[in-house]
């Protein structure tokens, strides 16, 4: 009991701590990007260690309020309140003390004297104007693609009345790349554009959307696109897209549309609080009784989980949204490798970057990347899907030098952003005019996906979150070029 209420006196200690370096970091720019950064970090890092030991004390009775990860220990690792339990959460906060601290270092000493230095203003001589259309095809054409690469799988579970979530998580189609992809776009695509019509100010020159028809058209977009995703099951592209919209809108928050905020913000949240609702049996149980699709009888898959029985629906849902298991999943990542005695990489995962530029096709037998390593090394149950805490990757890869280096690099790559708008393009071209002005909050919007990832996530960050999106909304972006007086 001693050792239980000191773990929380330091634990407690760290989360204040942890909360003045957020409101510091706030401070130096007036930017929420990363208060709202540490938050979701520290929600897959210590959120977790807050509840798991006091549930574990208790003798795991958390399932009276909707905590349900104790069958993840089935497939993974039993997980005790022990000395490795406390040695890992030590090193999570050492790893959100070293990012934030790093983060301020590195404005203070480097971008604030940028910015303070009197720089002449960007040569744009042009606007762009967003097309509404433009945007609903894509999401249209994505949300296609992605239909078209999982249909034998959905019409699977509806011809079964399987959930959805679960047969197309357990697929092992080839090109489940490709509808990840398509997932990802349908959804930030149109968020983002919807981001332009909740704030009133044309910056860096890009043209806020005010016609009635337009906003009612890009908003179909993101109920469209939100709601095929979450009929998938699916969530993390939602909130990724919300995150953008919102933090563009605190952002210039003199200059928003408060009932535009609240109508994306009321959809996304009746998806996130349905999410147990559209996972479960009862949609493809209706569909297949109504529609009576053609059954396919013979697929491959991984393991399949089964869904838990529908009943207390209220509390499942409720549960779900305020405990979900991913409170945990890439918490104890750190646990399984410190307990299990994992040994360190010394890089594995910088060469599965190097090498993972050369197709399959032509070198088959390429390295692992850090999180099937570690799937492997805990003697994790094959098929499921599991996570790898970022920080705990970095450990696995080069020890507790790789979680201090894995912070540093995290913290400049968050800092470079504003750096960059001290920057001036004399010749500003459409592509670095909305990366100038889009890179935090995209960055922003993938920490979900990143924090849950190893370096190698670095590679898909960059290209899948930050390229391609805005090579996307160039194509519904037109220029206005006008006559400086």
């Amino acid at each position: 009991m001693i050792t239980l209420i000191l773990y929380y006196v330091v634990l407690l200690s760290a989360t204040f701590l942890i909360a003045r370096n957020a409101y510091k970091m706030w401070a130096l720019n007036h930017d929420f990007t990363l208060p709202i950064i540490t938050f979701f970090m520290y929600y897959f890092t210590l959120a977790g260690a807050l509840i798991f030991p006091l549930d574990a004390y208790f003798g795991f009775k958390g399932g009276a309020i909707g905590l349900h990860y104790i069958q993840m220990f089935d497939r993974l690792f039993v997980v005790d309140f022990d000395r490795d339990y406390i040695l890992s959460v030590g090193y999570y906060v050492l790893f959100m003390l070293v990012f934030q601290y790093a983060y301020i270092f590195a404005v203070k000493k480097y971008v604030q004297p940028a910015l303070n230095k009197e720089l002449k203003k960007d040569a744009v001589a042009y606007e762009l104007v967003l097309q509404p259309l433009v945007v609903l095809l894509i999401a249209l054409f994505c949300i296609a693609v992605s239909f078209y690469v999982l249909r034998d799988e959905i019409f699977y579970a509806i011809s079964h009345e399987k959930s959805i979530y679960l047969i197309t998580r357990a697929t092992v189609n080839k090109y489940y790349t490709i509808h990840q992809l398509a997932n990802e776009f349908c959804v930030i695509v149109p968020f983002i554009a919807f981001s332009f019509a909740i704030t009133q100010s044309d910056v860096y020159s890009i043209k806020a959307i005010n016609r009635r028809r337009d906003v009612l058209i890009i908003l179909s977009a993101c109920v469209i696109s939100s709601l095929y995703i979450a009929l998938l099951g699916n969530r993390r592209e939602i909130l990724s897209g919300l995150i953008i919209c919102i933090l563009i809108g605190i952002n210039n928050i003199g200059n928003m549309h408060y009932k535009r905020m609240g109508a994306i913000f009321i959809v996304v949240l009746a998806l996130f609080l349905s999410n147990d609702f559209l996972r479960s049996t009862y949609i493809p149980r209706e569909l297949n009784a109504f529609a009576h699709p053609q059954e396919i009888k013979e697929m491959q898959w991984k393991v399949v989980e089964k869904v838990a029985p529908e009943k207390n629906v209220g509390k499942e849902v409720l549960g779900s949204f305020l405990f979900s298991n991913e409170l945990f999943y890439a918490h104890f990542s750190m646990y399984g490798i410190i307990h299990k005695e994992v040994p360190i990489t010394y890089g594995s995962s910088f060469v599965y970057l190097a090498t993972s530029v050369v197709p399959r096709a032509i070198y088959s037998n390429r390295p692992p990347d850090i999180y099937n390593y570690y799937a492997t090394s805990v003697n994790a149950v094959k098929g499921q899907i599991y996570t790898i805490h970022h920080a705990a990757a970095w450990y696995l890869n080069l020890g507790i030098v790789g979680l201090i280096l894995g912070a540093v690099i995290l913290a400049v790559l968050m800092a470079f952003p504003y750096y960059l708008r001290a920057i001036p393009f004399r010749y500003t071209n459409s592509f670095f005019q909305l990366l100038k002005y889009l890179l935090p909050f995209l960055l922003c919007s993938q920490i979900v996906t990143f924090i849950t990832a190893g370096p190698e996530a670095y590679k898909s960050l960059m290209l899948e979150g930050v390229l391609l999106p805005i090579i996307l909304l160039l194509l519904c972006l037109k220029k206005n070029t006008f006559v400086s007086k």
